[in-house]
């Protein structure tokens, strides 16, 4: 027998075995999405990473669904098909759809095209299809689907990588952003003096490359200056350039309750009770020694509020402009508390509470009074700058 024919004759033999395929193609990186139909007007989905763009002229996807799913027959019965992208903070999201035999939709806000396709709120993008054409191969069913309805919104990928939901490098540079923050505003290395990325990068243990990054978004933002010869020192903070943190602050707080504070569900009013509760409880010991507790718990609380939105783009801005690190490090204990300011503090949960954002309005700006106050007496007091 030739060596031809007897390849020919063995084609119907595996190749590899299942294991070792699955865990080969597993070291694909891929995105993460969830496949939605309706049939007569009930939601279902699924969790699926088999999906691609298949052309621009006409718009056109391609997906792949297992024939043991119930979404793959339902996309059958109903002829259309959703490509919901899932956001780096939907991991829960894509997990839940991921089941069988549970209530995929429970507790996920959606809604729908007019095709009646469920669309998933708070996906990075979403993308509606009419089933055009359908293949089989394997233990799945192609679907091809010319595009109806398509949109995205600002934010990172959740990925998929040997059967672990994650990010990109993005979040590495995150963390090295985050690390080099605290730094700078800790006063770790002194005003004016430069900053060397190989170093800090083994400070903070992170990669050079991710240290310059964030020293390029703390440049932005006015934490750090950078000289003609390209190096990078550590910048004065003024009262101006702190009175603008906190106004953007109160902004973006005030344009969250605005928005959100009428639609607020139970849940998360149960959240801002319980943060409530947390401040209650550090400021019925007014003389306790554990103010970095206590500015957690204010923190938390906050958050609490700017998580009202959807957008954790929008909490992540928040925070981004946030100088706590500073002011607790250079204030005396008596000056940190009051700057936290308990009675618009607790003014502000009252009113959110309540639901009431012209109260609620107020509370902040009143608060924003105080730490302007504080903060242009402390860094006069220290010469003009810090």
């Amino acid at each position: 027998m030739s060596a031809q024919k007897e390849v020919l004759e063995n084609q119907s033999d595996p190749l590899v075995s299942t294991d070792i395929f699955r865990d080969v193609a597993g070291h694909f990186a891929s995105g993460v999405t969830v496949i939605t139909t309706s049939v007569d007007g009930k939601p279902y989905g699924t969790t699926a990473s088999a999906v691609v763009s298949l052309s621009m002229e006409p718009p056109m996807m391609l997906v792949c669904l297992n024939k043991s799913s119930s979404t793959h027959d339902r996309v059958l019965e109903s002829g259309t098909f959703g490509v919901n992208i899932m956001a780096q903070n939907q991991g829960d999201t894509a997990y839940a759809f991921a089941k069988k035999g549970t209530d995929k939709f429970a507790g996920i806000p959606w809604t729908a095209t007019t095709d009646e396709v469920p669309i998933l709120e708070g996906s990075l993008a979403s993308i509606a299809c009419r089933v055009e054409e359908t293949t089989v191969g394997g233990t799945h069913t192609v679907f091809l689907g010319k595009v109806t309805h398509a949109e995205a919104f600002p934010g990172e990928p959740l990925t998929y990588y040997r059967g672990t939901f994650g990010r990109f490098e993005h979040d590495s540079v995150e963390k090295a952003y985050a690390a080099l923050r605290q730094h700078v505003l800790q006063r770790d290395t002194a005003v004016g003096e430069v900053l060397d990325p190989q170093e800090l990068a083994k400070t903070i243990m992170s990669r050079p490359e991710h240290v310059r990054q964030a020293m390029v978004r703390l440049e932005t933002e006015g934490l750090l200056n950078r000289a003609t010869d390209g190096s990078v020192t550590v910048a004065p903070l003024t009262a101006k350039v702190a009175q603008g943190f906190f106004a953007a602050q109160a902004a973006i707080e005030i344009g969250v309750l605005d928005t959100y504070l009428p639609h607020v569900n139970d849940d998360q009013l149960a959240e801002l009770q319980a943060g409530k509760t947390q401040i209650e409880k550090y400021l019925e010991s007014p003389d306790s020694s554990d103010i970095t507790g206590y500015i957690d718990v204010v923190r938390n609380f906050h958050r609490s509020i700017i998580s009202l939105s959807p957008s954790a783009q929008l909490l992540g801005a928040y925070e981004e402009l946030s100088t706590g690190p500073l002011w607790f490090s250079i204030l005396p204990e008596g000056a940190r508390i009051k700057m936290l300011d308990h009675a618009n503090l607790l003014k502000l949960a009252d009113a959110v509470l309540a639901k009431d954002t012209a109260t609620a309005r107020d509370a902040i700006r009143d608060h924003l009074d105080v730490v302007n106050e504080i903060a242009a007496e402390a860094i006069e007091a220290t010469g003009g700058s810090i």
